[in-house]
């Protein structure tokens, strides 16, 4: 079940959320800016140079896309048009961990539900990293995962709770851990 809200909000709040529920509460809530790291900024230029190269190989790439049932937008790093239906990509500028797949996963579904109500069926999700490429097929109970993160964010933004379930172990690489804290 999606949310009637007419609130969109970017993709890349999906991955905050996997990483903290908090983040989307102060970011929509109590409109707080992550601040943008040297490590953001290097990442973005070596982002730019791979998907110039994936474009010339028939990747649609860096595409804006909104949805219009999910009220979810953002720029899909590279899809293309297969056999079987779209393969989405999301770039990532660190090497594999298992621990954060997930959280790259779920981005990348996002995407994907933006490609299929743009374009059609998606049928694989890859999360491309420096050292290793994973390719998942992208299934209903990914799709219905996704949708449930969505939903709990428009639900934050609509009643403006914050999250009380937190991972300490997080708190250290957090943007907003100062602001935390005042919680």
């Amino acid at each position: 079940m999606r949310t009637q809200s007419s609130f969109e909000f970017p993709v890349s709040l999906i991955k905050h959320y996997l990483y903290c529920p908090r983040i989307p509460y102060f970011v929509l809530v109590l409109g707080f800016k992550e601040r943008t790291t040297e490590l953001m900024i290097n990442g973005r230029e070596k982002h730019s140079k791979v998907l110039k190269k994936m474009k010339s190989n028939g990747w649609n790439v860096n595409a804006f896309l909104k949805s219009e049932k999910y009220n979810i937008y953002g720029y899909v790093d590279a899809f293309r048009k297969e056999e079987n239906g779209y393969a989405v990509m999301e770039l990532k500028d660190t090497n594999y961990k298992k621990r954060i797949l997930k959280i790259h996963l779920y981005q990348a579904a996002a995407y994907g539900l933006l490609v299929e109500e743009n374009f059609g069926r998606v049928y694989k999700l890859i999360v491309k990293y420096n050292d290793k490429e994973i390719c998942k097929p992208f299934t209903r109970g990914i799709k219905n995962y996704v949708v449930s993160i969505i939903n709990k964010i428009h639900r934050i933004h609509e009643i403006g709770l914050v999250s009380i379930k937190i991972d300490k172990s997080k708190c250290y690489n957090c943007g907003f851990r100062n602001r935390c804290k005042e919680i």
